[in-house]
């Protein structure tokens, strides 16, 4: 009887290891994903916007106050465009990949959004300590599947402290 659970405990522990990914080394994915392409070229035009209002700052000075949000932009702006022509090489997302709303919002996102739009309706009535509490407990014991609730609580609590002491005493932010 021993033996057997010894035996049952071992494959489990070999299946677990199995379905771990190695990430000793990268192998880059043959497909792209869906709306990859359309980041790309949104966060590049969000880029040039960037670009764009920063040139009414001030002059083309190297000490003008415009410099960082340029280069910023600039930065944004090739990153998006080594972004869009790798995912340009890469082939066309497979037949069944997800579609690119549930790509983006699976459900732990989307009910992460619920708790959030929650929150933002229990602020103004519960103020900020409770309801911050509350949605970062709750946050945590669903993202946890409901293991480690005291951890959680306590994780909580911890955060919510800090945060408190440093804006509202350090920093003499009235918090909402």
């Amino acid at each position: 009887m021993e033996e057997s659970k010894e035996i049952l405990a071992e494959g489990n522990a070999a299946e677990g290891a199995a379905s771990l990914k190695d990430l000793s080394t990268f192998v880059p994915e043959a497909h792209r994903k869906p709306g990859e392409l359309g980041i790309a070229a949104i966060t590049f035009l969000i880029g040039a916007l960037g670009y764009y209002f920063a040139l009414d700052m001030t002059s083309g000075e190297y000490s003008s106050p415009s410099v960082f949000p340029k280069l910023a932009s600039t930065v944004i702006m090739l990153c998006s465009a080594v972004n869009f022509f790798r995912a340009v090489k890469r082939e066309k997302p497979e037949a069944t990949a997800p579609s690119l709303a549930r790509f983006l919002f699976p459900g732990d996102v989307v009910v992460v959004l619920c708790f959030l739009v929650v929150y933002c309706i229990a602020l103004p009535k519960l103020h900020f300590v409770v309801s911050s509490f509350a949605f970062l407990a709750l946050g945590m014991i669903y993202l946890q599947r409901g293991k480690h609730i005291v951890r959680a609580l306590l994780v909580s609590a911890a955060s919510l402290a800090v945060l408190v002491a440093v804006f509202r005493y350090l920093f003499l932010v009235i918090l909402p």
